[in-house]
């Protein structure tokens, strides 16, 4: 699996304590990603809102609901974000619950999307956008031998490993 560049960052600001928001493009890899941010946690709640059952576990819900929802969990992963009416104020709602429980969501990177986070939880999110492979996340993926056979080019794969 390619390792993305964008992990470690989002781990270390595990501590932090704020919603965070991860924003892409269809197929970059946001849910493949959130597999990867489980490290170390055991009590994982994964919610789809592709599904509608999860979906109506978020919408329109207080913020006792939420803390009932959300708090017996150390990682809450919200996939497909964008699918909740409201998610901005839900989001809010759960930034200001200042849980120990760790809230990762992912969206599709659409202006109504980030435009709908933004405006009323500014301040208690962290928002990352994860775009297609870098060329260095792809060379550190491959060997040098690979890269040669993909690109057919010594010297295109020089430049890649340098960059």
């Amino acid at each position: 699996m390619i390792k993305r560049a964008i992990k470690k960052s989002i781990l270390a600001d595990y501590r932090r304590r704020k919603v965070i928001v991860l924003l892409g493009a269809r197929q970059v890899g946001k849910t493949t990603l959130l597999s990867e941010l489980q490290e170390g946690k055991e009590k994982i709640l994964f919610l789809n809102c592709d599904n509608a059952d999860d979906v109506l576990l978020l919408e329109g819900k207080t913020t006792t609901e939420l803390k009932q929802l959300l708090s017996p969990y150390e990682l809450v992963f919200i996939d497909e974000a964008q699918r909740v009416r409201n998610i901005g104020l839900t989001l809010k709602m759960i930034g200001d619950l200042k849980l120990d429980t760790q809230v990762v969501v992912t969206g599709s990177s659409s202006l109504g999307m980030a435009d709908e986070i933004n405006e009323p939880a500014t301040g208690r999110l962290i928002e990352y956008n994860l775009f297609p492979f870098s060329l260095p996340e792809l060379a550190d993926s491959s060997s040098e031998r690979e890269e040669g056979r993909l690109l057919g080019n010594r010297m295109i794969t020089d430049c890649i490993r340098r960059w």
